[in-house]
């Protein structure tokens, strides 16, 4: 009976991640691990920056001659493969090969002037981080002309961001984006990366309205699961977030969730029940939604572990199993694999989705891009 139980949650969980914008179940408690030996931060450093050398090469390579990334959801793969250069520190200052002002170009060529740098599939996600990779690049551009027309596409796009977002009250079901604008509901995931970029682009100097960041706070926020009178939550579930208000916690919304808290500086109770969470479902290579969800958690720990509210073992031992995991799928030629699971899109994608994520999550701790280094 055991058995089969565990056969239909895998089959659930499997079906869940052929759809686009995959809502992740609920994690299963992974089975204990050996305990990951305390790691020479030097010896790791150096072999993780061989690592992302590698990964980088493989990333340069599959530039395409317009100077875009992937084959699909390209506006998607252009913003990330620009970021993991950035998070690199690999800048067209000191990388004469480097790939960014012709994905800049290319973006600034696909995109209207209203604002909107999506794809067709997952628009709203797409535009949100093709965004940030135009607001991160601010000043980092030697051709002058073409910084100023990227500024200039980065503030249209601050603009459309904040007139897409909802701007109802409540927080439980408003507040955030929407995946989709033909959808109903807003997305938690969509908006923490939505906040990223209006952190990124206050951080240049724009005024951002503080109710639009209180707004998509508070509908990040709701899904929470606090101790308290009521409802009463599962021991296990206590704090994590979930994709609907109401529903049982999930690792992707959780992370989202502590990276905006912890960039946002929100509220060190909540961001400590969150950490917490992860303690008790610690990584594992599986989806759906696998690179997001690391590219944030790995962000919210790092800056939690700089101020000290994250004990440094915690952290220690959450990286060094980040490292083990994605260590083992980095192929020969630098590259990383998709883990099972993901949404069929995701493995559309493949390599080049995959490699500029794995080189994001295991930059986090070097804080090379502005919104990094955030305090």
């Amino acid at each position: 009976m055991i058995i089969r139980l565990q056969n239909i949650i895998v089959l659930l969980i499997s079906v869940a991640g052929a759809l686009c914008a995959a809502v992740d179940l609920p994690t299963p408690t992974p089975p204990d691990r050996p305990r990951i030996q305390e790691r020479n931060v030097a010896d790791f450093r150096r072999v993780v920056a061989r690592r992302m050398n590698a990964a980088l090469d493989y990333l340069r390579g599959t530039q395409n001659d317009d100077g875009s990334f992937g084959s699909h959801q390209v506006h998607l793969q252009t913003g990330l493969a620009i970021l993991a250069f950035l998070s690199q520190g690999a800048v067209p200052e000191n990388d004469t090969r480097s790939p960014l002002p012709a994905a800049c170009r290319w973006l600034l060529l696909n995109s209207g002037e209203n604002g909107f740098l999506g794809d067709g599939d997952c628009p709203m996600e797409s535009s949100a981080v093709a965004a940030l990779a135009l607001s991160e690049t601010l000043g980092m551009l030697p051709d002058h002309e073409l910084d100023r027309n990227v500024a200039q596409r980065a503030d249209q796009a601050l603009q459309y961001a904040l007139s897409v977002q909802d701007k109802a009250q409540g927080g439980e079901y408003t507040g955030g984006w929407k995946a989709d604008p033909k959808r109903e509901n807003n997305d938690r995931r969509v908006t923490a990366w939505y906040l990223l970029f209006l952190k990124s682009m206050e951080m240049r100097g724009r005024q951002v309205p503080e109710a639009s960041i209180k707004r998509g706070l508070a509908f990040l926020a709701c899904s929470q699961k606090l101790p308290g009178p009521a409802p009463q939550y599962d021991k296990a579930d206590l704090g994590g977030f979930s994709y609907d208000a109401a529903g049982l916690p999930v690792v992707s919304i959780t992370a989202a969730g502590l990276a905006c808290m912890s960039l946002f500086d929100f509220k060190i109770a909540n961001r400590n029940l969150a950490m917490e969470w992860f303690n008790r479902h610690p990584p594992i290579w599986y989806g759906p939604n696998f690179y997001d969800t690391y590219f944030f958690a790995t962000r919210g720990y790092v800056r939690e572990k700089n101020r000290g509210a994250a004990p440094a073992q915690q952290a220690d031992e959450f990286f060094s199993r980040i490292w083990q995991i994605l260590s083992e799928h980095q192929n020969p030629d630098g590259s990383f694999e998709v883990p099972p699971g993901n949404a069929e899109n995701t493995h559309v994608m493949g390599k080049t989705y995959a490699t500029p994520m794995a080189i994001l999550i295991l930059n986090a701790e070097r804080n090379l891009m502005p919104i990094d280094a955030v305090d």
